[in-house]
């Protein structure tokens, strides 16, 4: 894989996570609940480490057969399209309706985390150069 389709890869998956982080930290600075102020903070971090644990999960293994692999990428990205929902007050008139966009930008961002978390760390690492002369110890 080049070098190019590594770093587009990497930059839309550094993309996702600010945008992860950057949803619900909205929802926590505008939000008129002062009860629950640390709640939604917390909201944040778990929201940028189910998307981390989905990526590293997904990007090393294949994990088709386990029913944790049908149950934790639907969601991860719902529990991020609520956050994203929660910002609807600010959302243009003249777009679609948040609860159908958000969905389709959080699975295409969770999509291309988890390809980039492979490419750096799982199945599609650039191999080193095969060495040809003699082998240690033959």
């Amino acid at each position: 894989m080049d070098w190019l389709t590594r770093t587009a890869i990497t930059l839309l998956a550094f993309c996702q996570l600010v945008l992860v982080a950057a949803v619900p930290t909205g929802v926590a600075l505008t939000a008129t609940v002062k009860d629950d102020d640390v709640s939604l903070w917390i909201f944040v971090a778990m929201n940028v480490l189910m998307h981390l644990t989905v990526a590293s999960s997904f990007g090393g293994r294949e994990l088709a057969g386990i029913p944790f692999a049908w149950i934790l990428p639907p969601f991860t990205v719902g529990m991020t399209t609520l956050s994203g929902v929660m910002l609807d007050q600010y959302w243009p008139s003249d777009w679609p309706p948040p609860w159908l966009v958000w969905p389709f930008i959080f699975a295409f961002g969770l999509a291309t985390l988890t390809y980039a978390w492979r490419i750096w760390f799982g199945q599609l690492q650039a191999r080193p150069p095969a060495i040809s002369g003699p082998t240690p110890g033959g």
